[in-house]
């Protein structure tokens, strides 16, 4: 087999060690015996497992039986993910593919020593944008879906589709490993793909799929609002407090990661009384000014200090006079968090856990609904009955802002927290147990109304306007629901607040490169 060293030998050795069955002595040996006796007869058989199977492998290799061993353990082991490993690994030292096999076997030795969940929202992403292309991709797993891209036929006028398709995927795949907590480095090792400068935005140009970064050729805005100042007490209201504004733009330039483009300089400081005006006469200047130069824009990120998280910032108009919200997604963000990197582990891990081991589907049953259990002192009975809607989570009735972490620390893989009512700084019942959930337990994504209306009637509003069959697609559903009875002052759209804080959307003193947002980040048809 051309090019196939001892190195490559014992990585195959290794992948076939960690397969449970093959630690039995009984079960090699059946497995060698359904390959056949090319392979059974030449093999020399070890009572220790790992050089067994090392015997196993060099052997195959020299009677060239590594496909017929393939096959033979796919159909032992269908459901043992080193099984799969196995299958893709001697497809890659077997057949040509779209990237070199040195490159194939250290990526896959990085990929199979990471938790076995890995990689399912990138293949869940990449499925979802193929069906919409009207190619569908047949897998159920990691290895399964880079078996399906590196071993794929084309037709010849389109020899670069491969590396195009295989290129687009591993993009997707290192945004999910930026967040990871071991995937820093296979984030290195995925931006080192041979060849793949360009071939991925081209790709998504001729099959109308989002750019890697979700969105091609299109931006991030950020806007702080930053107080000024030394710290007030929590109760001080807004309007009597000082803050500056300022602008960042991150552009997403073809399958690289998002790159800074331009600062605003800060604003003079003013009163808190004046912030809507001042806003507005931030955004007209913004777009005459730091939006020129390629690109729209995907989504703006207001990054605000607590006292201001409720605020209707996605209401500020553009220069048209058409509110923000209309024209992009909008959300805001925990600038407190953001700045604080000594709280940032929980949040990624809470991030990871948005889509997680979940197939499309009705996303908004597993939003954790939390509300007042008791409101100025009277505990709420069937009056509470509305404001938690049915879900994957039994809601949470507050009495106390300690509950909260009770509840989470039972629900560790809730990402998505509603709001039965306001968030509002003057409740210090709903500040506090909001407050805990964002910087004790990190809690990534909170959507609740503004006009403390029924949240029933808020997913309601997003499953008529683009239902979202994974978490990441709130942004979009919430834009769609904003966009609905636009000129009705009192519809569901024009008082929801989305918090959507992506922890792999961190830039160190907002001036060096973006690190990327992965698939649960990018969210899907942002428009």
């Amino acid at each position: 087999m051309p090019g196939h060293s001892w190195r490559d030998d014992r990585l195959l050795a290794a992948i076939l060690a960690d397969i449970p069955a093959l630690q039995v002595l009984e079960s090699r040996l059946a497995l060698l015996y359904d390959v056949g006796p090319e392979l059974r007869d030449a093999v020399r058989q070890h009572n220790r497992p790992l050089e067994h199977l090392r015997e196993v492998v060099r052997t195959g290799r020299r009677v060239r039986a590594l496909p017929e061993l393939r096959d033979v353990l796919l159909q032992a082991e269908p459901r043992d993910i080193g099984a799969h490993w196995f299958a893709l690994a001697v497809t890659v030292l077997t057949v040509p593919g779209p990237l070199p096999a040195g490159y194939m076997l250290g990526l896959i030795d990085e990929l199979r020593q990471l938790p076995p969940e890995f990689g399912m929202n990138t293949v869940d992403r990449y499925a979802i944008e193929r069906r919409r292309a009207d190619q569908p991709l047949d897998a159920d797993g990691l290895p399964a879906a880079l078996l399906g891209l590196y071993d794929t036929q084309v037709a010849p006028s389109e020899p670069a589709t491969r590396l195009a398709r295989m290129a687009y995927f591993l993009e997707l795949l290192a945004q999910e490993a930026r967040a990871h907590e071991q995937g820093e480095r296979l984030a290195r090792l995925l931006a080192r793909v041979p060849g793949r400068r360009g071939v991925a935005a081209a790709l998504a140009a001729q099959e109308g799929l989002p750019g890697p970064e979700g969105h091609e050729s299109r931006a991030i805005i950020q806007i702080r609002v930053q107080e000024a100042g030394p710290p007030v007490e929590a109760h001080v209201p807004f309007t009597r407090r000082t803050y500056f504004l300022r602008g960042f733009r991150y552009d997403a330039a073809g399958v690289g990661e998002p790159r800074f483009r331009r600062a605003t300089d800060p604003t003079e400081v003013f009163l808190g009384a004046e912030l809507d005006r001042r806003g507005k006469e931030f955004l007209l200047a913004w777009q005459q000014h730091a939006e020129a130069g390629g690109g729209g824009v995907a989504r703006y990120e207001f990054l605000l200090p607590d006292e201001l998280l409720g605020h209707p910032v996605e209401l500020w108009p553009g220069g048209s006079g058409v509110p923000l919200s209309y024209g992009c997604q909008v959300v805001v963000r925990s600038l407190t968090r953001y700045d604080d990197s000594l709280i940032h582990q929980q949040w990624a891990r809470r991030w990871e856990a948005l889509d997680r081991d979940c197939a499309p589907g009705d996303a908004l049953e597993r939003i954790g609904w939390m509300s007042p259990g008791v409101t100025n002192g009277v505990t709420n009975s069937l009056d509470t009955s509305w404001s938690c809607p049915p879900g994957r989570y039994p809601p949470l009735l507050l009495t106390d802002a300690a509950d909260v972490e009770d509840w989470l620390r039972d629900h560790k893989d809730l990402a998505c927290l509603g709001l039965g009512a306001p968030y509002e700084l003057h409740d210090p019942l709903m500040r506090d147990a909001v407050r805990d959930a964002l910087m004790y337990d990190g809690v990534p994504v909170i959507v609740w109304r503004r006009d403390a209306g029924d949240p029933g009637l808020l997913l309601d509003a997003l499953r008529d306007s683009c239902p979202p069959a994974l978490l990441a697609q709130l942004p979009a559903s919430v834009h769609g629901a904003r966009q609905r009875r636009r000129r009705d002052p009192r519809s569901v759209g024009s008082h929801i607040t989305l918090l959507w804080d992506d922890p792999t959307c961190i830039f160190r003193n907002q001036n060096s490169q973006m690190p990327g947002t992965r698939g649960a980040g990018t969210g899907e048809g942002a428009a």
